[in-house]
Formats: structure tokens, sequence, C-alpha cells
């Protein structure tokens, strides 16, 4: 019973919500804003791998994991999520301000690790995530976003806002996705009752019953055995009746005289 209750806890997103379909529209304007502001960086192998298809991959495994198994096994995007973090910690380690870059590594691991542990079952809420990621998002526009485009002196290039508008889309993709996720609640646990076997009749031995006659019966019969006793000697003829005292002495009188 609790090994079928463990099995059914866990996260999801409904398909049809309106934070997934964000989710997947942020991510899809941020992989064409990254492709547009990164196409000097094709002939470039390692940049090309690191700053191009390794996001591109890591958006496209996450919009497909989250449509078809976010229901079922929302787990399966946490595979794009690290790969969107191992993208954020190369793309930091090219900067020069070294504050920004080791600011932007712990985000990274800590976004990562959050995301883990949530849909992992070590954390049992979203909002965690949501207050990471919005962390994120917020570094992202108050430290990067608005001094790079409020700089008249020296105006960020295209392919610089591109990039840097890709990454905003990106981590407000994963706030959204985060309040997507929704806890599945666990069925009313029921105690099992012990399994009762069937009764066992046991029948008494049966012992053999004797006939008893009843006492009015019996003392009919015995009345009746006495009275053909009585008779049988009143018939037979040695049972003679003794001669009366009286007679006895007239017949002595007339011996004698």
């Amino acid at each position: 019973m609790e090994k079928e209750t463990k099995k059914q806890r866990g996260f999801y997103v409904e398909k049809g919500s309106f934070f997934v379909h964000a989710a997947v529209i942020l991510l899809a304007l941020a992989m064409a804003a990254r492709l547009l502001g990164t196409m000097n960086l094709w002939s470039d192998a390692f940049k090309f791998a690191t700053l191009i298809a390794l996001p591109v991959i890591s958006a496209l495994l996450y919009i497909l994991f989250i449509l078809l198994l976010g229901r079922i096994a929302l787990w399966s995007t946490i595979l794009p999520v690290l790969g969107g973090a191992a993208f954020f910690i190369l793309s930091a380690t090219n900067g020069t301000d070294q504050l920004r870059m080791i600011i932007c590594i712990v985000l990274s691991f800590v976004a990562a690790f959050v995301y883990t542990a949530t849909l992992a079952g070590l954390l049992r809420t979203k909002w965690l995530n949501v207050v990471v990621f919005s962390l994120i998002l917020a570094y992202q526009i108050v430290f990067l976003a608005v001094p790079a485009f409020s700089d008249q002196k020296d105006p960020i290039s295209f392919a610089d806002g591109m990039t840097l508008l890709s990454s905003i889309g990106i981590i407000l993709a994963m706030v959204f996705g985060s309040l997507a996720i929704r806890r599945r609640k666990a069925p009313k646990e029921t105690a099992e009752l012990p399994k009762i076997k069937d009764p066992v009749v046991i029948k008494p031995e049966t012992e053999e019953e004797t006939p008893q006659e009843a006492p009015a019966e019996a003392a009919e019969e015995a009345s009746e055995t006495l009275n053909e006793q009585v008779e049988s000697i009143d018939a037979s003829p040695s049972a003679e009746k003794a001669p009366a005292p009286a007679e006895e002495t007239e017949q002595k009188e007339e011996i004698q005289q």
C-alpha cells in the first residue's frame, strides 16, 4: 500500500495550462533571437556548440518533454534544464567581469539543483523554483539588460541585444514553467483490515441414542407382567386353596368319633 501511494505522488503539468503555453512560446522566441544574434559565431565550432547548439537543443527538448510527458513524467525535463544551466555557466566564462561571472555560475548551479531536487521528490513545493528563477530574472533585467540598453554613449550591438533578450526569455520561460507545476494529490490511505478466514464448523460426535421408555409406559408394562404372573400361578394345579382352620377342626372331631 505504501509503495503504491509513493508512486502516485509527484509533480505534473497540464498540457492546456496558460503557463505551459507561455513557457513554450517564450522559449521559441528566445531561440529565434539567439539564432539571429549569434549568426557571426557559426564559423567557430566551440562557440557554435556551447552558445548556439546547446541552448537550442535544451529548449527544444524542454518543449517536447513538457508537452508530451508533462503529465506522466515531468521529471524528464530535468535533462534540458541541466543543459540550460551548463549553457549559462559557459556563457558567463566568456565575460571579463569576474564578479558577474561568479554570480551567474552560482545562480545557475542553485537553479539546477533546486529544479532537480523538486522533481526528484526531495523538495515538496514548487515555489522555491519560482523564487529562484524570479531572482535570476531580476538579476538579468536589473544588472544586465537595463544598463546595457540605457547606455547611450556605448549603445549595445544588435547581436548582443538579441543574445541578452534570449537569456531573459529563457529565464522568464522557466518562471512560467515553474508556475505551471502542480503537485499530485495522494489518495486517502485506508487501513487494510486483516483477512479473516472462514469459520470452520466442527460437528459434535453424536452418541448412539438409546431409546428410553417413558415412566408411564414402563409402569403399565410392569403391571401387565405382574398380572400375567399371578394368573399363571392361579391356573396351576398345585395352587389349590388350603383348608380353613374351622374345617380342619370339624374333620378331626369326626375322626375321633
